[in-house]
């Protein structure tokens, strides 16, 4: 008996594609009029596809939400290995990350936005997605690179949360606060990674 012919299953490269496809139609939506206008009906309709297509790749849109947190942190987090490449010295790679960092967010208002200040999002939804071991790795990054740089071990962890809530104030206050007139970014990431690299250190950082 013959094989009814019907659509092939997609492979699960189409369908990283797809989702990839819906995402970033997601965030142009945002970008454009904010994340409360993203809906499975506007997307569906963007892509060119049933709603129920939508529903199928995602279970809803805090299930997009957290796609798009864990694109633009993989891209933040490339753009910093990239450019720790041909660093060796760890002081030296402990700021240009911090650099890299920080300048990232700035460059891109809408993915800082995205990520520390989304709208209508749960307790629940940020805790599953912080603690997500994906999403601990791009943060783990950081305490490996004061490792690096610290001996005193029962300092790591203190030191790791100061300079990462450091950064993200820093950004925070340069894409929310335009108007005031921020000293230099660079010297203000240099005046936290001061706190925490050793005192032998800090003249490298001035």
């Amino acid at each position: 008996m013959a094989k009814t012919a019907g659509r092939p299953p997609r492979s699960e490269s189409d369908i990283a594609q797809f989702r990839s496809k819906i995402a970033m139609q997601a965030l142009a939506i945002y970008r454009a009029d904010g994340f409360d206008a993203v809906s499975m009906r506007r997307l569906a309709k963007e892509v060119g596809c049933a709603p129920m297509t939508i529903y199928a790749h995602f279970e809803g849109k805090q299930d997009i939400l957290r796609y798009l947190w864990a694109d633009v942190l993989a891209d933040m987090s490339g753009e910093i290995q990239n450019k720790l490449e041909l660093i060796v010295t760890p002081v030296d790679r402990l700021q240009m990350a911090a650099q890299t960092f920080v300048m990232y967010w700035v460059e891109h208002p809408d993915h800082f936005r995205l990520v520390f200040m989304s709208n209508d999002v749960t307790r629940s939804d940020v805790s599953t997605f912080i603690m997500d071991d994906n999403t601990l790795a791009h943060f783990r990054m950081f305490s490996e690179l004061v490792q690096a740089v610290q001996q005193n071990d029962s300092k790591i962890k203190a030191s790791t949360d100061t300079l990462i809530s450091g950064m993200i104030g820093i950004a925070l206050c340069l894409n929310t606060i335009r108007d005031y007139p921020w000293t230099d970014a660079a010297m203000m990431i240099n005046s936290l990674l001061n706190c925490i690299v050793s005192p032998t250190d800090t003249a490298i950082l001035r």
